[in-house]
């Protein structure tokens, strides 16, 4: 069982990213030392997205793309890993699982990035709304939030349960995200968090639900 701790979350705690920038204001010894502390936790959450893999127990999914510490020119702001089903790797809808200074978020998502080689519809994704009212019935909504796919990460996002308890809300946010989509997950703000594993399958397992009801859409 993985345990992050606050002091993981806050690595991430600095202006400066770009290495071009470090290197005008760090010592080479000090430069070395951020770069070891981003690459531990990086090795940390490696093991903890494979770890996450072994306990999914199904050959649904396929192994999930860990994104890199670096980009070759930056430290990221961010450690973020998506998961796909083996069969659907084609496709923009994935389960994307996040670490950034604020939160540890699992959440489901439409890769914008290099959207058009891949296969999937904004209008398709965005049919799963019309689901959400139903899937909440069978689903513990605390601490789930839904939010615009161009909303800032750090931001305050909308509560779930406030989306769903509003008609106005629901319609505004809707006409908000026509031209482009929404991210649903559950957030985990930045605090010690044992058997981090659990946690993660648990909300994994809830919204696998509506990422297996887009193949039905998409068909």
């Amino acid at each position: 069982m993985t345990t992050l701790y606050e002091k993981d979350f806050a690595i991430f705690d600095r202006k400066q990213f770009a290495f071009k920038q470090l290197k005008e204001t760090h010592t080479e010894e000090e430069l070395s030392q951020v770069k070891a502390s981003f690459k531990d936790v990086w090795d940390k959450w490696k093991h903890l997205q494979q770890n996450i893999y072994q306990e999914l127990a199904s050959n649904y999914f396929a192994q999930p793309k860990v994104e890199s510490w670096t980009n070759g020119w930056n430290l990221r702001s961010h450690y973020w890993s998506a998961y796909r089903g083996a069969h659907r790797q084609n496709e923009n809808a994935c389960i994307g699982v996040l670490l950034n200074k604020k939160q540890l978020q699992v959440y489901l998502m439409f890769q914008e990035y290099k959207s058009e080689t891949r296969q999937g519809t904004k209008e398709q994704y965005n049919q799963l709304l019309a689901y959400l009212p139903k899937w909440s019935e069978q689903v513990d909504v605390s601490d789930y939030y839904i939010w615009p796919q161009q909303e800032h990460e750090l931001t305050d996002h909308l509560p779930l349960k406030n989306y769903l308890a509003d008609a106005q809300v629901q319609q505004r946010f809707q006409d908000e995200v026509n031209q482009q989509t929404f991210q649903l997950g559950k957030l985990f703000f930045r605090a010690e968090l044992p058997d981090v594993e659990g946690q993660i399958i648990q909300v994994f397992n809830e919204l696998t639900q509506l990422y297996r009801l887009l193949e039905e859409i998409t068909d």
